[in-house]
């Protein structure tokens, strides 16, 4: 099932820790929201083995007294990997697992990311989706690689480069969002062979360098816009039939050093995501 920020609010994630009956797996960038900090307590004490993983120095710093109220939960609580943790390279994932329930999107778990931003989360009982998120996280947990066969299930980064560029591919139109941008060369020739069949929005708080990209990208004949509120966090490329989300923006970081993690949707959720997409573009400003 797909969820829209900040439409759904903090709901759908809060029902899917409190449906949680043995083991919860939870890696996130950043879990700050209090409403899901007394889920994942609530959880705790009703016997639920909870796993957190966060990144080091989310925005380049520790937030202050982050890992003390996560660990106050009762949930075990691990830094990302260090391989994760350096300069310019981070766990960017956004991902839930639970028995045969997956969640998988583009929101921190923060009070901006359901009440202020455009983000999207996908929910679903899928063993495929479930287990490769598990192996994932069990590989992230026991700072060992995670191999190649969530690859066959998830577009993972580091190396997503290939499944967003196929994504971009796709035939007929393609509404993107993304809060990043970057000099990806096999992305930018993705855009480029686009050309007008492609949508971007950006947010409109854009750093100077990725402004030249959007430039660049706009001289390919792509319809390139920027949008103000909601603020664009998520992380999507559309079509009307099927689309990707996931915690990948455009970036070579994104998709090529960083943990990250996405999935392809079809039928009813990718028409959901391109229509919301095309409208959050016609709202968007030139400049």
């Amino acid at each position: 099932m797909l969820f829209i920020e900040p439409f759904a609010g903090v709901a759908p994630v809060v029902r899917f820790i409190r449906e949680a009956h043995r083991r919860l797996d939870i890696n996130t960038y950043l879990l700050t929201d209090r409403v899901i900090l007394r889920a994942v307590h609530a959880a705790v004490r009703h016997g639920v083995r909870v796993r957190i993983i966060i990144a080091r120095h989310p925005y380049g710093r520790r937030p202050r007294g982050e890992m003390a109220r996560l660990r106050a939960t009762g949930a075990q609580v691990h830094y990302a990997p260090r391989r994760f943790s350096r300069r310019y390279v981070f766990d960017h994932a956004k991902y839930m697992v639970s028995g045969d329930h997956g969640e998988i999107g583009t929101a921190n778990m923060t009070w901006s990311a359901f009440h202020k931003n455009r983000e999207s989360l996908w929910t679903g009982h899928d063993p495929r989706i479930a287990r490769a998120l598990r192996t994932v996280f069990q590989a992230d947990w026991s700072q060992r690689h995670a191999g190649h066969a969530p690859r066959e299930t998830l577009i993972l980064s580091p190396g997503a480069t290939a499944g967003v560029v196929r994504a971009l591919r796709m035939p007929g139109r393609v509404c993107i969002e993304s809060e990043e941008l970057g000099r990806d060369r096999r992305v930018l020739a993705a855009l480029r062979a686009k050309g007008r069949a492609a949508d971007l929005l950006l947010p409109s708080r854009l750093n100077r360098y990725d402004r030249r990209v959007a430039r660049d990208v706009a001289s390919f004949g792509v319809h390139v816009r920027f949008l103000r509120h909601p603020y664009i966090h998520a992380k999507l490329i559309a079509g009307p039939g099927s689309a990707f989300i996931g915690s990948e923006n455009l970036s070579p970081s994104s998709l090529d050093r960083n943990r990250e993690v996405g999935l392809i949707l079809h039928g009813d959720d990718a028409r959901t995501l391109f229509v919301q997409c095309r409208r959050d573009f016609r709202r968007g400003a030139r400049r």
